[in-house]
């Protein structure tokens, strides 16, 4: 009887090693940002004025990126996630 838990066939091995690395690194670069909480907690701790300038300096970077990439970032990321499910439920998708 198979495991319900076992989720290794989700995602198919795949040959291009572009593909292999793209969610791995997607994961890195998201843990990374969120470990990065720890040193800044530090740095606010002793010198809130330094965490308070790498804070503005980091949301103006995020203020640059024009408003239609994040738009689509999001179309693209939303419109996968329904074309990967509509493909699972019909059999299409492993």
């Amino acid at each position: 009887m198979a495991d319900p838990t076992d989720n290794r066939s989700a995602c198919p091995p795949v040959d291009d090693p572009w593909i292999r690395r793209a969610r791995p690194t997607f994961l890195y670069v998201i843990y990374a940002l969120l470990l990065w909480a720890i040193p800044m907690g530090i740095i606010g701790a002793i010198r809130p004025e330094m965490a308070q300038a790498m804070a503005a300096g980091a949301g103006a970077w995020l203020n640059a990126l024009p408003e239609p990439l994040y738009a689509l970032f999001g179309t693209g990321y939303l419109g996968y996630t329904a074309a990967r499910a509509w493909g699972k439920a019909k059999g299409v998708d492993r």
